[in-house]
Parts: C-alpha cells; sequence; structure tokens
C-alpha cells in the first residue's frame, strides 16, 4: 500500500509542476492560439479522432497528452516527435494492437491503455525503459506476455476488468515483487 500512496504523491507532484510550467489546454483550439512551446499539458478528448491531428505534433514540450474517449486504433510515427511526454491517456478508444510507437518515447512513465479491446500484451513492452504506471484496466487480454516482468521501472499495473483466478493473480504478483498490482477480487474461473 505504501508504493500506492508515494505514486498517489509523486503523481499530485507532477501535475502541479505541469501547471506551474504552462497553462493547461482542453481543446486544441485553445493551444493552437499561444506558443507552441508554452504547451505542456494537452487534453484532446471525446472528439471522435481516428488519427492524431498533426498540430499536436508541433508541442514538442509537451509533458502529457489525453486522448482518451476517442476512435484511435493506432498512432502515427511521429508520436516520437513528442520526446518530453511523460504521461500518455489512450483510455478509451479501439486499440485492438499494443501500440509500439510510444515505445520510442524514452520519457514516457505513465501509459493509460484502458477500456480498449487489446487481447495480449507483446514482449516490446519492455522497450518502455521509464514506464512506472501501466494502465490495462477493462481489456480482453488473454496472454501477459513476458516483456512485462521485464520493465525495471514498473510501480503500478492496473488489471481491473480483467477475468483472474487466485491462482493467477498470485503468480503474477510473485513475478512483480515491486509492483503494486491491481485486480478485481477473484473469480472462480480457469481451475
Amino acid at each position: 500500500m505504501k508504493i500506492g500512496y508515494v505514486l498517489i504523491l509523486m503523481l499530485i507532484a507532477v501535475n502541479c509542476c505541469f501547471t506551474a510550467l504552462g497553462q493547461r489546454y482542453y481543446t486544441l483550439k485553445e493551444a493552437i492560439d499561444v506558443p507552441k512551446d508554452s504547451v505542456y499539458y494537452l487534453k484532446v478528448s471525446r472528439k471522435k479522432l481516428t488519427q492524431i491531428p498533426p498540430v499536436v505534433f508541433t508541442f514538442k514540450n509537451l509533458k502529457v497528452l489525453d486522448l482518451s474517449k476517442n476512435r484511435l486504433v493506432d498512432i502515427s510515427p511521429k508520436i516520437a516527435e513528442l520526446s518530453k511526454l511523460e504521461k500518455l491517456n489512450l483510455s478509451k478508444n479501439r486499440f485492438e494492437l499494443f501500440p509500439k510507437e510510444p515505445s520510442r518515447l524514452e520519457n514516457l512513465r505513465v501509459l493509460i491503455l484502458g477500456g480498449n479491446k487489446l487481447g495480449y500484451i507483446p514482449k516490446d513492452i519492455a522497450k518502455y525503459p521509464k514506464l512506472e504506471v501501466l494502465d490495462m484496466y477493462d481489456n480482453p487480454i488473454i496472454d501477459l506476455g513476458d516483456g512485462i516482468f521485464l520493465l525495471g521501472s514498473l510501480r503500478r499495473l492496473d488489471l481491473r476488468g480483467l477475468m483472474y483466478n487466485a491462482k493467477s493473480q498470485a503468480e503474477i504478483k510473485n513475478k512483480l515483487p515491486k509492483v503494486e498490482v491491481l485486480f478485481d477480487p477473484p473469480c472462480k474461473c480457469m481451475d
């Protein structure tokens, strides 16, 4: 539980820093009307986007990008241009394959993919060198793969909404002893 409290405090501190560094923008229109280097936080949610608007890649100082509740199925390789990005929210989109492009973001610490249609986590997840928080909430994941167990920086993994029995939950927690793993109560499935 201590890890959870520490992570919450870290996220609060990070959010405070973003507020101090620059304004939060909740629409592209707002962000376009200011100097591009002053945009650190951008939320483009509920816009029915099927691709990331190219203008997003011009905000080189972005640290937080929220693209939740859209219709994205993949990500442009241009996401790598956002080299300072630390938090990427892609929840409630239409991803069926785990997006590989964010692995090119060297500073990414938080990746939120909850509420998509992901069936497995590829071994390439190990290419996320600084990833501390991975939210896979409510995905039909059948296979966690081996890569997730190679994430040395991982501190929090959200697997709520996935069906795991008590034995499977214990095995996952044993393989990730330094990680706060969130599960729903164990099911009586796959016994």
